[in-house]
């Protein structure tokens, strides 16, 4: 199966894990949902020292319809609620908040010497689904050269989180049945260490990034997806699958009442207290999750009643389609996701094959949203001014580019525009080996780069911020995924540099990482130095808009309404968060949807009634038609 669903095999260790619920009292938080998450609860919260917690265990989906009945304080659910339950909440006028707990990831492993880096979905399933049992035995199924290696599986038992999160991953219902299983994860590691063309699963740690006795592989999602290690930022911007992520899903109406409940969730959003969640087997959320975690919890605005009048249809039909420019995807990829596993007649097309033709078909009204990654100017939307299409922008927030260099050059502390270019362009590789290559005035110091893959979105916002029109890339930097990795190898080589993500740089300060500083960028107004501040307000120029142009016909409809309101719900802001967008926080959520529903009345206002009147005027017609005919007899 490739969503995740509560296995029957599950089902004992969510009852072995699961309290009692009992009578609340007033001093009692009442908790109800999944086993996995409860049990993790438990412990972190005995660990802790609070005791105010009563558990009922049910599983997530029936959890979640209990607690929109209004009768729990916390839903827990490994993952997060989607638009139909959200529905359903709203229709029991259940304000509700939702609060990431942390995740269980699982790493793919071999032997130390296995002639494998990454492991596509397409050649896990391969190995593992059910049909392969007794049928592929050797590593053919990755490369047709390695038929003489055999095939030594380690899986988890079919009781543990680990099944359930590989057999997320795999079609079918379970795994292959002549694996080798273990309980013990110093068994799994063990096994393959000793095992030429082994390949096993256990729970992901730091530790087994450094191991000598085995090897991690990386993972795909699909043969044309790119390769990734298993880390918690990989897993909050959705770009690894190979895990299970927790969730608290609190009443926002007895927060505000309940001291319990209140001095709790503080209790879950303050950072200091991840070594708990860690004790407890998980790995805890990212510092930006935390942040986005007390955010939501200091919301008042929200804790109070969040204006929630739009209900999402229970069966949505018909189709919505969003063209334009790619830098928001991932975030609109995801939404349209949740919007269509619980709508299946909905169909959401995401053609995103750049500004310029996003906005001529916006514009000729063959698609509902355009997405912009510039400010549109009066002359781009004469097209649609011609053609009577109405539009409605919408902010999503800034996406930046931010470049990293070592402490101690002085002269890269700011860079110009054109010397960023000249650095990175692909034709400088040949040329370009020293910083007195970039500006006569800088040192003859050697010229040393750091940076991800090349097909990084991140790449193209360098060189278009940089130069305008986006030239190739130089590709003979030293390439790394991990901003970590990237940001210690500049903070020890005089005349390097990198660049990142605004998440990614996070991250690295998190870190500690000694002997580095954020390069300011001069475009012409003099040095900016990035910022929330500097990119929200789009003076750092290594940043890009997302804005959405709808269509005011289209806000009328149903569909976009419903997909509209599900990207600013209050579930969707880790993840705009987490692809790197600043400019929006939890405090701000209430005001759009406002803004939203203000925008859906004066689109229905128009064109709903337009329709109406057409209707009218048609059956006027058709009156007068029959009383012709009738009287010509």
């Amino acid at each position: 199966m490739r969503h995740l669903r509560i296995l029957a095999g599950m089902l004992s260790l969510l009852l072995l894990t699961s309290g009692l619920a009992f009578a609340q009292e007033a001093d009692t938080v009442q908790v109800i949902g999944s086993g996995i998450v409860n049990s993790l609860l438990e412990s972190v919260v005995e660990a802790g020292a609070r005791d105010s917690l009563e558990f009922e265990t049910v599983g997530t989906a029936a959890g979640i319809d209990r607690f929109c009945n209004g009768d729990f304080d916390i839903a827990t659910a490994i993952r997060a609620m989607t638009s139909a339950e959200g529905a359903i909440c709203g229709a029991n006028d259940v304000v509700h908040s939702e609060f990431l707990l942390g995740h269980y990831i699982l790493a793919l492993l071999s032997q130390a010497d296995a002639p494998v880096q990454c492991l596509t979905n397409n050649q896990l399933e391969a190995a593992l689904k059910p049909s392969a049992s007794n049928l592929v035995t050797n590593w053919s199924f990755y490369d047709e050269a390695l038929t003489d290696l055999p095939l030594t599986l380690f899986a988890p038992r079919e009781d543990g989180i680990e099944h359930l999160i590989l057999d997320s991953l795999i079609a079918g219902d379970g795994l292959r049945v002549d694996a080798q299983t273990y309980a013990d994860p110093a068994e799994v590691i063990a096994g393959i260490s000793e095992t030429a063309g082994s390949l096993g699963f256990a729970f992901w740690s730091e530790q087994l990034d450094d191991s000598a006795s085995v090897a991690l592989l990386q993972y795909g999602a699909d043969a044309g997806g790119q390769c990734l290690s298993p880390s918690v930022a990989n897993v909050e911007n959705g770009r690894y699958d190979a895990a299970l992520s927790l969730y608290l899903i609190v009443n926002r109406e007895r927060l505000g009442d309940s001291d319990a409940l209140a001095e709790f969730m503080r209790f879950i959003a303050d950072e200091a207290n991840a070594p708990l969640i860690a004790a407890a087997g998980a790995h805890p959320p990212s510092d930006a999750a935390y942040a986005a975690n007390e955010a939501a919890l200091s919301a008042e605005e929200a804790a109070y009643g969040d204006a929630a009048q739009f209900d999402i249809p229970a069966a949505l039909s018909g189709s919505l389609r969003i063209v334009g420019a790619a830098n928001a995807f991932d975030v609109l990829d995801r939404v349209a996701d949740s919007l269509t596993q619980d709508n299946a007649s909905l169909e959401i097309m995401l053609d995103l094959l750049g500004r310029g033709n996003g906005l001529d078909r916006l514009c000729a009204g063959e698609a509902d949203i355009a997405i912009l990654d510039a400010d549109s100017v009066a002359a781009e939307l004469e097209a649609c001014a011609n053609n009577s299409v109405v539009t409605t922008p919408l902010k999503l927030g800034r996406q930046a580019t931010v470049l990293l260099g070592n402490a101690a050059d002085e002269y890269s502390a700011c860079l110009t525009a054109e010397q960023i270019a000249t650095v990175w362009r692909a034709e400088s590789a040949a040329i370009v080996d020293d910083w007195s290559k970039v500006e006569p005035s800088f040192p003859a110091e050697k010229l040393t780069l750091f940076g991800p893959s090349v097909l990084d979105q991140h790449s193209d916002f360098l060189l278009q911020a940089a130069g305008g029109v986006i030239p190739p890339i130089r590709q003979d930097t030293e390439k790394h995924f991990d901003p970590l990795y990237r940001a210690a190898a500049v903070g020890n080589v005089n005349g390097a540099l990198t660049y990142m993500n605004w998440p990614e740089y996070q991250r690295v300060l998190n870190n500690d990482q000694a002997n580095i500083r954020l390069v300011a960028v001069d475009a012409g107004a003099g040095c900016v130095t990035p910022s929330p501040t500097s990119i929200a307000a789009g003076s750092y120029a290594l940043s890009h808009p997302a804005t959405l142009l709808i269509r005011q016909e289209s806000l009328a409809g149903i569909n976009t309404q419903s997909y509209l309101w599900t990207l600013f719900s209050d579930g969707n802001l880790g993840l705009i968060e987490r692809e790197g967008f600043v400019g929006i926080s939890a405090p701000d959520l209430p005001a759009m949807r406002r803004q939203l529903q203000t925008s859906f009345a004066e689109a229905e206002a128009i064109y709903l009634r337009a329709n109406s009147n057409d209707s009218a005027t048609a059956a006027d017609d058709d009156s007068a038609d029959a009383a012709s005919d009738a009287d010509s007899e």
